[in-house]
């Protein structure tokens, strides 16, 4: 019972240590995760390194898998890079293996392991809200992993001495594939093969299972992280569900090879310890393992890569894909508050064009109806409803004063837009009030200027337009009251002469009061989503890339 309390305890601090170390160098990474994933995985070879280079610092495969998949969801990567970062992900993952086999096992870990825990806290406690509480929540994170592995190696030494599970070897398929599936539900329960191959690797060295046997375990493990790509996409985008196949079809064909040639990799695991001149260990052998299949796997996937991308790319379409779904909002990516606030705006951006272009249909109409009209509506209030959501989810990250400032205005830019929608009912209402002789088509011939200097003015509010004139706007807004003001003369004075109802005078002032408002409501929101762009350093050159992205996507 003594050895079982120590197993439970140990998993459980080298877990939590594992948590805070990931999260601690996530949040102390911050924006450099986004040019990292903006200007390193252009080519095949750098999104191959960067996943391998993130995943090896953040000890957390599964973690890395999420955040891609948010990434690609929120429109910040193409499949094309995604789909590499996966590969790299997964060799960067055996990272952990090494560091238990070559320090974990070797030295006395809570000599290391209780300063780091201490001087972790004194960091995090003293660091207020800024980036040195991060990096103190990763020491801290650090200090109790490898307590957690020190508890655990004693635990499975006396667990060990006791309990021997039974080998692969004269067990046949049935055996090895126990064993397959135990390293997958490891995984699935601890939501990270790191921590599941960290429990295999100290129940092999404590002499508790053999060495083939833990082998089959490294392998279910590897595959156990598909669970986290399947969890992390349950309602995400087309591009996401893609990613997420890719990340399962590499673990699928990489497991498989790995289980067809087990015997004779573990021969070459020996030959390229002998050749290296390594201490051999149970450990090492292990860890040496983990690494070579999933080396091999990439290797595999070097030539059908590109045959995968262009079969993924024709999966998981919907119908319409939903318009009325967010395209870019992600909770996979809320942990880091720069890129969820950069998927925001781009979400933002796609309400703006969706509204801009459903007014101007409107306004471009002289009829009393509009057949879209109602499907638009319900679209744009979809996507601002869940921009309040993700927006109330994101207020409760840490944040910085310019993003914690943005988010208000983002969710007023948001609702201005439903506004304006509401606006568009009304305006189409009131035509049905209008009734005019073919005597009066002058005053339908002055609707149609004012009409058409909002429908102007309108499509130059649109966000993905490469300029912003500010004083273009106000001219042209300037000429809407021009305008606006002849059209009530003209409609006054024709109604004083007895040609027109009441009713009609009522309705067609007020639509053309509307209409101006239309205008300005567009000016106004499209003027504060650029201040928030020059708030956030979203540059014109990003703006460029992002839609360029979002177009090769769609």
């Amino acid at each position: 019972m003594e050895y079982i309390n120590a197993l439970l305890g140990g998993m459980g601090l080298f877990l939590v240590g594992m948590w805070l170390m990931t999260d601690g160098l996530k949040l102390a990474a911050g924006d450099a995760l986004i040019s990292i994933l903006h200007h390193w995985t252009k080519t095949p070879g750098r999104g191959l390194i960067t996943g391998f280079s993130i995943t090896a610092l953040l000890q957390s495969s599964s973690a890395i898998t999420v955040a891609t998949i948010g990434f690609a969801n929120a429109g910040l990567i193409k499949l094309q890079q995604a789909v590499w970062v996966i590969f790299g992900s997964n060799v960067g993952t055996t990272m952990t293996g090494w560091i238990v086999a070559l320090v974990g096992f070797k030295i006395n870990l809570e000599a290391y392991a209780l300063p780091l825990i201490g001087i972790g806290m004194i960091v995090r406690m003293s660091g207020g809200k800024g980036r040195r509480t991060a990096i103190g929540q990763a020491i801290l994170g650090f200090g109790l992993f490898f307590l957690g592995i020190s508890v655990l190696k004693e635990a499975f030494m006396g667990l060990g001495s006791s309990i021997q599970l039974p080998s692969v070897v004269g067990g046949g398929v049935q055996v090895l594939m126990v064993y397959l599936f135990l390293g997958l539900v490891l995984t699935t329960l601890m939501q990270s093969s790191s921590a599941a191959v960290v429990v295999i690797l100290s129940a092999a060295a404590g002499g508790m299972v053999s060495l083939g046997a833990a082998a089959a375990t490294v392998i279910g493990a590897n595959l156990g992280t598909t669970t986290t790509a399947l969890i992390s996409v349950w309602g995400a985008t087309a591009t996401a569900k893609r990613v997420a196949a890719s990340h399962i079809l590499f673990n699928l064909i990489t497991a498989s090879i790995a289980l067809i040639i087990m015997t004779p990799m573990l021969w070459l695991v020996d030959w390229i310890q002998a050749f290296l001149k390594m201490t051999p260990s149970v450990a090492t052998t292990l860890a040496l393992f983990h690494t070579v299949f999933n080396i091999l796997g990439v290797i595999v996937m070097l030539p059908l890569a590109k045959r995968l991308i262009d079969f993924l790319q024709l999966r998981f379409v919907s119908k319409v894909e939903l318009a009325g779904k967010p395209k870019y909002l992600d909770k996979n990516i809320l942990s880091i508050p720069a890129v969820a606030t950069d998927a925001l705006f781009k979400e933002l951006i796609n309400i703006n064009e969706l509204s801009i272009k459903a007014s101007t249909s409107i306004l471009s109409q002289e009829a009393s109806d509009n057949t879209n009209l109602e499907n638009d509506t319900k679209i744009i209030i979809n996507l601002t409803t869940a921009v309040g959501n993700y927006i109330a989810m994101l207020s409760k990250q840490d944040l910085s004063d310019e993003i914690a400032q943005s988010l208000p205005k983002m969710m007023l830019i948001a609702q201005q837009y439903v506004y304006l929608m509401d606006l568009g009912h009304d305006v189409v209402d009131l035509q049905k009030k209008v009734h005019l002789s073919d005597e009066e088509s002058y005053i339908v011939e002055a609707m149609s200027r004012l009409r058409q200097l909002a429908v102007k003015t309108l499509e130059d509010t649109l966000y993905e337009k490469t300029e912003f004139d500010d004083e273009v706007l106000n001219t042209a807004f300037s000429e809407m009251e021009t305008v606006y003001e002849d059209f009530k003369l003209v409609v006054f004075k024709t109604g004083s002469k007895g040609r027109l109802g009441i009713v009609t005078i009522d309705a067609m002032v007020h639509q053309a009061s509307l209409i101006k408002r239309m205008a300005k409501l567009g000016i106004k929101a499209t003027r504060q989503m650029h201040k928030i762009a020059e708030g956030l350093n979203i540059t014109d050159q990003q703006k460029e890339e992002e839609i360029k992205q979002e177009i090769i996507a769609e």
